[in-house]
Formats: structure tokens, C-alpha cells, sequence
């Protein structure tokens, strides 16, 4: 099969896997994706993907590591900074060591070199994991961010200690006090490299628009390059490739400091072109391995010279170790946590917090799925099979571990509906000062305004709630038209074969709707004949006086509506539907040419008046305390964003 069509289905796995998590919210999100690419394995048959190690690494590690350095949170990583580099590079290093070592003598078959090598993949935690699982868990924000923090630094650790690992499985030569110096210092010129890069992109970016150049699409399309030329430019160069695009990703994130519109606007269409990427990227990592693990189990099961039924033994063995050495380095540290040295109870369930959490995913599949197939002597690799099994294990162990012992460590989180009444209030008090403005002249245009406003409110709304409303004042509006045309028809301001011709249609459609037995066809009729109908005779009207008759009723009807939805009391009924249906019934008085289309110029205006209004209001509500610093900075991002995607 096709690479193209093989990625397209894979795609199409993460997007399912994506709908099935609603559906089985206990179930993590990964496994759901192994699962899925398990399944996509038995079409596929012997279609499988080869992998280029290298370039494995280069489309799915670059790109993660710089979202996840961009959307570090700075302060909490220097606040942190002695418990994250403790579980990111103490931890990690002493894990490589230990745990390579019982590798090698727990599955001889295994020699040192790859043990090291799965030990390296195994060490680093994935925060995206982490925090998928602490979405239905209260996860203290501190440990939260020390996880976050350790994810970050230890990713790259990890992957150094890989990197050096499968050197020397490749190679057959190691040497620690080469590999120590080589470490340091391709570490400080990877973390160099990627930050003199990124200013060099930042100072192109406004060079470009000091020039007048603000083309979203390319800075985008430069922004999601800028981790591929990274890494590879640091591989070139001979420095970490790794630490080059984390702390590119880190200065990158500067470059979105400044606030104006047009940095607001490329800013959120970043955010969500990287949530695509991202969530896409490490959903494709679970799936390929999941398409992959049939053949790996069919190869192992075939040629491995180890026990079959000791398999998941070992991969529970290697697990509980990997648990262990983290459950007594953080013991040691007591927790990172200013805690009075009694307090063991408390002490305790931190530690298993912390344990529990440091789930692996991501680093630790790609990693694996990365080893080589081939040795330096030119030999294959007849345990590269038997090490991603392994690590898929341990993966799926840890996920499985967390997804149902967290609850136990950390309370249950509460599943709350956003309220955005205060966003709601704030964008109905701009709607109330926006109608002040609005005369004869520009109707169309503050009305496609005001439409604006009103669209945005109902995102915010409960779907139910206007689905309810709106259908009460459809109920409203044809009642009151029924009763206009009887009124009209009573006074014979309107002719009677017109008026009663519409006066059965209006209630054959709220008897469909109501089922109110008044509104009843037979019902109708007697009610026609006691109000005493019999005398009213009904002329025949030609085509042009038919059509006039319906269109002077049509108005009338229309100014009797508008005149009742004014009334109503909008505590009772929302708001923005009486407007939408004001909005409707006025534009009705500008059928047939008789108004021209909305002028642009008079349209923009009407903009520009409503962005102005809205400025002006966020800040009145900061003042008088009604919304938070925070909350202003988010609404003016907002407002910013909408100005820039408005210009016409």
C-alpha cells in the first residue's frame, strides 16, 4: 500500500480515537490508538511502514519538543528548577544505569549496549499523558508543574542517553569519561544553536513587517519549519539536536509577548495549527505502534530464544524497578514539598503521586521505534523487535497504572459546565449601547453588527436553552400574526379571501407544533362562523390586486410583530433571539429593492463603532471589579483577534 494512503488511514484512526475517548472517558487516549492501530494492522496485511530511524526521529521529535518548550511555563520551571533537574537528570541517569544493568541480566539475550538503549528510552516521562490522566483528577498545580518541568528537561536526557547508547551498540566502543565531556558540551551547543536561531527567525518576522509584509500563511508556514531546520542544522553542526529545538522553542515563545492585532491574530492561528500538529503527531506514534505490534509479537513469538510465558513477566519486572527507583528518589527528596518531618501520612501519598505519575509515552515509543535495524559490522538486529514489545509494555502498564490508581492519590475532579455568564453580560451590555446608534439609515448595516454579537453570545449559550426560546418565539410570532389578520380582516382593512386564506395556513402550523386542540381545522372553521364570517362576502381579485392585498397584509402583520417583540420582558425570554427576530421582521420592510445592499464604508464604520464600544466596556469592567486583570487581557486578546480577521 502507498505511504499516502497508509498515513491517511492513520490519521483517520487518531481522529476516531479522538471521538471514542468521549464515549469511554476511563479509558486513556493512548491505549484507545494502540488498540485502533492494531485493528488497522489486520487489513493491512504485510503493508506495513519502514521506518528510517532517523527520520522518525527528525518528523515526530522536533516539532513535540519545540511545542512543549514554547508552552513551558517559565516561572514555574525556575521556581522548580532544583526538584526538575533532580528527577530529570539525577533520576533519569541513575535509571539508565540501574535498570540497563538488571535488563541485560534479567534477558541475556539482550547485551549491555541495548539494554542501556531501552533503559535510556524508558526514563523520561510524557506530560501529555500525564496530563490527559489529571483532567479527571485534582493534581496540586505545584506537582503539576514539577511533572511538567520533568517531562520538558528529562525528554532531552533521555534521548542524549539513547543517542549515546545506541552509538555503542552500533559502534561496540563506549567510553563514560568521552561520553560525560561529549554531553556537556554538545549539550550547551545545542541549547545555543537553537536559541540564536529562533531570535535570527524572530528579527526576520519583524524585519518583514517593517517592510509592510504581514502575510499570516508564510509566517506560519516559517514558524512550523523553524523546529525541522533547527535539529537539522544542529546535526549538521555535530551539537544536540534535541536541546537545540526545546530552547528554540523557549525563545520562540518571546516573539509573542508584544500584543497588537496582527501578532494576536497569527498567535491564535499558531495555538490551533500546533494543537492539530501535535495532538496528530503523538496520536500517529500510538497508532503506527499499534500497526506494528502484530508483526513484532508473530517475530518474537517465532525466533526470540526466550520463554514465551516469562515475556509479560518481564516486562512487569522491568515496570516495577522503573516505579521503584523513582518511588525511593522522591522519598529521599521528601516530595520537593515543605512538609513538617511527622507529617509521614501525607508524605507517603505525595511520594505515590509523583510515582504513579511518571507515566511513559511518546519519547519512550519513539525512541524505540528509532533503534536501529541494522549494526555497525553490518549484521541486523535481531533484538529490535523484542525491545519496542518491551517498551510498548511498559507503556501500556503505566498508563493502565495511573488511569487507576491516581483517583486514589488525588481527589476526584469535579465535572463542571463553563460559565461564561460574566462574558455573556459583558457582550449583552455592548449589544444595548450598539442599538443607541442604530436609525433608518443604517439598518442593514447595524443589523449585520449586531448579528455579530449575537452570534458570539450564542456560543456561549447552552444549546437546549436557545433551541427552547427560539422555539416559543417562533410559537409567538405566528400567533400574533394570526390574531393581526383576524383583527384586519374583523375591520376589512384587508380583503377577506387574502386574510383567510392565511389565517389557515397560520393554524395548520400551530396545531403541527402545539397540537393545541383550538388550532384544529374543524375548530377553526366553527370559530370563523360564530364570530359571524357568513357576512363577510369574498370578492375575486385579480393577480396584481392579490398580490398587493398580501403584501400590505404582510407589512402590517410585521409592524404589529415588531411592535410585540419590543414589549416582551427579556428577563423572560433571551435577549439575542428577540433581537435576531427583530432583526428578521425589519429587514422584511426592505424586500424588493426597495433598500440597497449594505454600503461597505458604512459597514465598516459600524465595525470600528462596535470594537470601540467593546474596548471601552472591558475597561469599565476591570475598574469597577467586575472581571480580573487576567480576565481583561483575555478579552482584549479576543477583541484584537476579531478586529484583525474583520477588516474589510
Amino acid at each position: 500500500m502507498e505511504i499516502f494512503e497508509l498515513v491517511l488511514l492513520m490519521l483517520s484512526a487518531v481522529f476516531l480515537s479522538n471521538v471514542l475517548s468521549r464515549f469511554l472517558p476511563s479509558i486513556a487516549v493512548p491505549l484507545i490508538q494502540v488498540l485502533l492501530g492494531i485493528i488497522l494492522a489486520i487489513p493491512l496485511g504485510d503493508h506495513t511502514m519502514d521506518l528510517n530511524p532517523e527520520l522518525f526521529l527528525l518528523l515526530c521529535m522536533a516539532p513535540i519538543l519545540f511545542n512543549d518548550g514554547a508552552n513551558t511555563d517559565k516561572k514555574s520551571l525556575w521556581k522548580n528548577r532544583k526538584a526538575i533537574l533532580s528527577l530529570s537528570i539525577g533520576l533519569v541517569f541513575v535509571t539508565v544505569g540501574i535498570l540497563g544493568v538488571f535488563i541485560h541480566y534479567l534477558i541475556p539475550v539482550i547485551p549491555f549496549a541495548a539494554a542501556f538503549a531501552l533503559a535510556a528510552a524508558l526514563a523520561p516521562t510524557d506530560a501529555v499523558a500525564v496530563g490527559a490522566l489529571a483532567e479527571k483528577v485534582k493534581v496540586p498545580h505545584k506537582v503539576m508543574h514539577i511533572l511538567e518541568g520533568e517531562s520538558l528537561i528529562n525528554d532531552a536526557s533521555g534521548l542524549v542517553s539513547f543517542q549515546f547508547a545506541v552509538l555503542a551498540l552500533v559502534t561496540g566502543t563506549f567510553s563514560f569519561m568521552t561520553a560525560g565531556t561529549s554531553f556537556v558540551l554538545l549539550s550547551l551547543g545545542g541549547i545555543a544553536l537553537g536559541a540564536v536561531m529562533s531570535l535570527l527567525k524572530i528579527m526576520l518576522m519583524r524585519g518583514l513587517r517593517q517592510l509592510g509584509i504581514e502575510n499570516m500563511t508564510s509566517f506560519m508556514l516559517m514558524e512550523i519549519l523553524l523546529p525541522f531546520l533547527i535539529f537539522m542544522v544542529a546535526e549538521k553542526v555535530g551539537v544536540n539536536g534535541i536541546l537545540a529545538v526545546v530552547s528554540g522553542g523557549m525563545v520562540h515563545s518571546f516573539s509573542y509577548k508584544k500584543i497588537n492585532p496582527e501578532i494576536a491574530q497569527l498567535n491564535l492561528l499558531s495555538k490551533n495549527t500546533w494543537s492539530v500538529i501535535i495532538f496528530s503527531l503523538n496520536g500517529l506514534v500510538f497508532v503506527l505502534l499499534g500497526t506494528q505490534l502484530p508483526q513484532i509479537m508473530e517475530t518474537i513469538w517465532i525466533d526470540s530464544g526466550i520463554h514465551k510465558s516469562m515475556l509479560f513477566v518481564y516486562i512487569l519486572g522491568i515496570t516495577v524497578l522503573l516505579l521503584g527507583l523513582r518511588f525511593l528518589w522522591i522519598l529521599f527528596f521528601r516530595n520537593f514539598e515543605e512538609q513538617p518531618k511527622n507529617d509521614f501520612a501525607s508524605r507517603m501519598k505525595n511520594t505515590f503521586l509523583y510515582t504513579v505519575a511518571g507515566v511513559r509515552g511518546t519519547i519512550t515509543l519513539v525512541s524505540a521505534l528509532s533503534l536501529p535495524f541494522v549494526l555497525g559490522n553490518g549484521n541486523a538486529f535481531p533484538e529490535r523487535d523484542l525491545l519496542i514489545f518491551i517498551a510498548a509494555g511498559v507503556i501500556i502498564t503505566t498508563l493502565l497504572l495511573a488511569n487507576f490508581t491516581l483517583p486514589l492519590f488525588a481527589a476526584k475532579k469535579d465535572v463542571t459546565v463553563a460559565d461564561h455568564t460574566s462574558d455573556i453580560v459583558l457582550l449583552r451590555d455592548v449589544v444595548n449601547q450598539l442599538q443607541a446608534y442604530k436609525t433608518d439609515e443604517n439598518t442593514v448595516e447595524m443589523n449585520k453588527v449586531l448579528k455579530m454579537y449575537n452570534d458570539r453570545i450564542f456560543s456561549l449559550m447552552k444549546h437546549k436553552e436557545v433551541s427552547a426560546t427560539e422555539k416559543e418565539l417562533r410559537r409567538l410570532t405566528q400567533e400574533w400574526q394570526l390574531e393581526n389578520t383576524r383583527r384586519l380582516v374583523f375591520e376589512r382593512k384587508i380583503d377577506t379571501g387574502v386574510g383567510l386564506s392565511l389565517m389557515m395556513r397560520l393554524g395548520k402550523r400551530l396545531y403541527v407544533q402545539t397540537r393545541e386542540e383550538k388550532y384544529r381545522a374543524r375548530v377553526r372553521y366553527r370559530q370563523m362562523l360564530a364570530h359571524g364570517f357568513r357576512s363577510f362576502r369574498v370578492v375575486p381579485l385579480s393577480f396584481e390586486e392579490r398580490r398587493k392585498e398580501r403584501a400590505k397584509l404582510q407589512n402590517e402583520n410585521n409592524q404589529f410583530i415588531i411592535q410585540k417583540l419590543n414589549e416582551l420582558d427579556k428577563n423572560e425570554y433571551s435577549p439575542e433571539i428577540i433581537s435576531l427576530y427583530l432583526m428578521n421582521f425589519e429587514q422584511a420592510r426592505f424586500t424588493k429593492g426597495a433598500k440597497k445592499d449594505s454600503d461597505v464604508e458604512k459597514l465598516q464604520t459600524a465595525i470600528d463603532l462596535a470594537s470601540q464600544i467593546e474596548r471601552e466596556t472591558i475597561q469599565r469592567y476591570f475598574e469597577k471589579g467586575e472581571i480580573t486583570r487576567k480576565e481583561m487581557k483575555v478579552y482584549r486578546d479576543n477583541l484584537l483577534a476579531i478586529e484583525a480577521s474583520s477588516q474589510l
